[in-house]
C-alpha cells in the first residue's frame, strides 16, 4: 500500500503525523507547566491569607478572638467561598471556624508551611495550608515581666490552618486547558488543509519535469531537460540528460547503420537481382556452378559490409570490449597477406616488405586484425595495377604505402569518414576501410596516421604497447611481382 502511494500523499501524511506529534507533545508540556504555575500562584495567595490571619491573631488577640468567635470573617477571606480555619496555641484550641476540627489538617514541618488537598464532610475539595507563628505577647509595665513574657513566647508557638475551596483554581485550569486544546485543534485543522496545497506547490518542479520528460521522444532525440531547476533536482536532471545523450548517440548510430546498410547494399542487391532476372529471361547457357559462384561472391561482399558496419557501430558505442594479448605482428601480417594473395597476384602488385623479426605488441587480436587488415585491403584495392606496394613494421609502428595518383591533401582529410570513396569503384568496396581501422585503433589506444607524399599514401598504425622488438636491418627485401612472399630483412 505504501509503495504504491504517491510522493505528494506520502509527504503529506509524514508531515501531518510529525506536526500532530510535535504539537501534541508541546501542548501536554505547556498544559502541565501552566497547571503547575496556576497551582503555585494559588498556594502563594493561600499562604499570604494564612499569614494575614496569623498577624490579626498575634497583634490583637482579644479583639481577634471575639470577632472570630462571633462568626465574622475577615474581609480578605469574605470572597473565597467555603473557608475553614483553626488556631491552636501551646497545644490547646484557641479559635476555629465551624466544623474545622473535623478536617484532617496538615502539620507544619520544621516550622515551614505545609500544603495539602483535603475535603470536608460534604466532599468539597479544599486546599489547606498549615503554618506556625509566635503567640501574642501581653502588655506590662515592668521591664522584667516583659522580658519574661518574651522568653515564654519564644519557647512556645501557635499552629494555624487555613483551607479554602479549590473549585475556582480547578475551574481556571480547565478554562486554560480548553483554550490551549482549542488553539491546537484549530492549528492542526489549518495544517491538514494547507499541507497538501503547500506540498503541491512545492512539488511543482517535479510536475514540470514530468511534462518535459513526456515531450521527449524518438522524433526529438536532441531535446534535453532544463537544468535551471530546483537544486535537489539538478543531479537527477544531469543524470537523465546524460542518459538522453547516450540514447541519442545510440539512436543516431542505429540510424547511421540502417542508412549505411541501405545505401551500400543497394548496388549489390540490384546487381544480384539483375543477374538473376536476366538469366531467367535470357538464359545464357552459363555453367550453373559459375553462376552460383558469382552470386556467392556478391553475397560474401554483402556479408562483409554488414559485418564491418556492425563492428564499427559496436566499437563506437563502446560495446566491443578490448581484450589485450601478446600478438606477433609478423605472423599476423603474413596471415593478412595470404588472405589477399589472389588479388595481389591478379593486380600484379610488386610487394616490398620492410620487416622486423620478433616484434610483439599488446593488443586485441580481433581489433588489431581489423585495423591492419582494412588498411592492407584498401591499399591492395586502390593501388594502380602493376604498381609497388610497400609494407613494413618495426618497433612502435606498422605501415603500408601505395601509389595514389588521384588523391590530394584534401582527400586525405576526408578518408576517415564513412563511405568516402574517390576515383574508380573497386568492385563493391564500401568505403568503410579507413573509418573502421581508425575506430578499431582508437579502441586499443593506438593512433592511425595518414599522409600523402609525392603521390603516395602512407598509412601507419602507431602504438606504445610494445612487449619486445629486435633491431631492424637497413636493407629491405623485394618480393617478386608474381609471387609475393613474406620476407624479413637480413
Amino acid at each position: 500500500m505504501i509503495r504504491g502511494m504517491s510522493i505528494r500523499l506520502r509527504i503529506t501524511l509524514f508531515l501531518v503525523v510529525a506536526i500532530v506529534l510535535t504539537l501534541g507533545t508541546a501542548t501536554l508540556l505547556l498544559d502541565s507547566h501552566i497547571d503547575n504555575e496556576v497551582a503555585l500562584q494559588a498556594d502563594t495567595n493561600l499562604l499570604e491569607r494564612a499569614q494575614a490571619l496569623s498577624d490579626i491573631f498575634r497583634i490583637e488577640p482579644t479583639s481577634g478572638l471575639q470577632t472570630l468567635r462571633a462568626g465574622h470573617m475577615p474581609e480578605f477571606l469574605a470572597d473565597d467561598g467555603i473557608v475553614y480555619f483553626k488556631i491552636n496555641c501551646q497545644g490547646e484550641h484557641a479559635v476555629s471556624s465551624k466544623d474545622a476540627a473535623a478536617l484532617k489538617w496538615p502539620v507544619p514541618v520544621a516550622g515551614n508551611p505545609t500544603f495539602s488537598n483535603i475535603s470536608d464532610s460534604r466532599h468539597t475539595e479544599l486546599r489547606a495550608v498549615a503554618l506556625s507563628f509566635q503567640p501574642p505577647s501581653h502588655r506590662s509595665t515592668s521591664k522584667a515581666r516583659a522580658e519574661e513574657s518574651n522568653t515564654n513566647a519564644a519557647n512556645s508557638a501557635c499552629d494555624l490552618g487555613l483551607a479554602i475551596d479549590l473549585k475556582p483554581v480547578r475551574t481556571f485550569q480547565t478554562s486554560m486547558d480548553r483554550i490551549e486544546y482549542g488553539c491546537i485543534l484549530i492549528a492542526l485543522l489549518i495544517v491538514v488543509l494547507l499541507t497538501p496545497l503547500l506540498i503541491r506547490r512545492g512539488l511543482h518542479p517535479l510536475s514540470k519535469l514530468a511534462e518535459d520528460v513526456q515531450r521527449i521522444g524518438p522524433e526529438s532525440p536532441e531535446r534535453r531537460l532544463d537544468s535551471n531547476s530546483a537544486s535537489e533536482l539538478q543531479p537527477l536532471i544531469m543524470r537523465f540528460n546524460e542518459v538522453l545523450s547516450r540514447m541519442e548517440e545510440g539512436l543516431m548510430r542505429e540510424r547511421q547503420f540502417a542508412s549505411g546498410v541501405a545505401h551500400e547494399l543497394r548496388t549489390p542487391l540490384a546487381e544480384l537481382h539483375t543477374m538473376i532476372e536476366v538469366e531467367l529471361r535470357y538464359p545464357s547457357q552459363r555453367n550453373l556452378r559459375a553462376l552460383l559462384a558469382d552470386i556467392g561472391s556478391i553475397g560474401i561482399e554483402m556479408e562483409r559490409l554488414v559485418t564491418a558496419l556492425l563492428l564499427l557501430t559496436r566499437i563506437e558505442a563502446g560495446i566491443e570490449q578490448v581484450q589485450y594479448q601478446s600478438i606477433d605482428i609478423g605472423s599476423l601480417t603474413k596471415k593478412l597477406l595470404d588472405r589477399y594473395r589472389e588479388e595481389i597476384d591478379k593486380r600484379r602488385l610488386r610487394l616490398n616488405i620492410q620487416a622486423q623479426p620478433e616484434l610483439l605488441w599488446q593488443a586485441d587480436p580481433t581489433l588489431l586484425e581489423v585495423t591492419l587488415g582494412n588498411l592492407l585491403r584498401n591499399a591492395v584495392a586502390y593501388a594502380p595495377a602493376g604498381s609497388r606496394l610497400i609494407l613494413g613494421w618495426q618497433s612502435d609502428r606498422w605501415w603500408v604505402q601505395n601509389d595514389a595518383p588521384g588523391l590530394d591533401h584534401g582527400d586525405v582529410e576526408l578518408m576517415h569518414r564513412r563511405f568516402w570513396r574517390k576515383g574508380e569503384d573497386a568492385g563493391v568496396h564500401s568505403g568503410l576501410g579507413v573509418a573502421l581501422a581508425a575506430a578499431a585503433a582508437g579502441a586499443q589506444s593506438m593512433r592511425l596516421s595518414l599522409n600523402l607524399e609525392k603521390g603516395q599514401i602512407h598509412a601507419a598504425v602507431i602504438t606504445d604497447r610494445i612487449i619486445s622488438s629486435a633491431m631492424p636491418s637497413d636493407t629491405p627485401t623485394m618480393a617478386a611481382p608474381d609471387a609475393p612472399r613474406l620476407e624479413t630483412e637480413s
